[in-house]
């Protein structure tokens, strides 16, 4: 069984749905905190500095989906190599070739969380660049979730194995 795929990685609805919610609950603590401290008469509270922090957060979380609309593109080469690469949000898995693609070649990370229904991958390139892709059932079709998260799994192990094989301390253990 070959661990290579290509997957096309779409920003996720859930996610962005789920970080509009908060944003509207940090509001509404934000005037609920503005309204409970012009009701005890102070004219600057600790209420009015925690309402700017929570109004401040939930203009990042309004602003963070919104900032994202490309789609990705991860390729893994059947040794567990990884390419990422920015694309059309609507763009095809594997429209362009592997030989042609232009990508940064990318390791995944400690810290990387693969569940049956998330996968938080930290991947880091060559230059040193840190990217968390934060991947949902929604941002890739259900089969190609599955495979990129049987994909990971593999090469997270066979970097283990590569490192426990050389005597380095090992990026999985803590």
């Amino acid at each position: 069984m070959s661990i290579a795929l290509s997957a096309t990685i779409r920003p996720s609805r859930l996610l962005a749905g789920l970080q509009f919610a908060m944003s509207a609950v940090l509001l509404s603590t934000s005037s609920w905190l503005l309204q409970s401290a012009d009701s005890l008469g102070f004219s600057f509270s600790l209420q009015h500095v925690l309402a700017i922090i929570c109004a401040i957060a939930s203009f990042a979380l309004i602003v963070q989906p919104l900032r994202r609309r490309t789609g990705l593109r991860i390729d893994v080469t059947g040794l567990g190599q990884i390419r990422l690469l920015e694309t059309l949000p609507d763009a095809e898995a594997g429209s362009t070739p592997w030989s042609d693609a232009v990508g940064e070649v990318v390791q995944l990370r400690q810290g990387s969380t693969l569940w049956p229904s998330l996968m938080v991958l930290r991947l880091q390139a060559v230059s040193g660049r840190l990217t968390t892709l934060i991947l949902l059932p929604d941002s890739v079709s259900d089969d190609a979730f599955h495979a990129l998260s049987v994909a990971c799994r593999w090469v997270a192990a066979s970097q283990a194995t590569h490192d426990a094989l050389s005597k380095d301390i090992s990026p999985w253990v803590g």
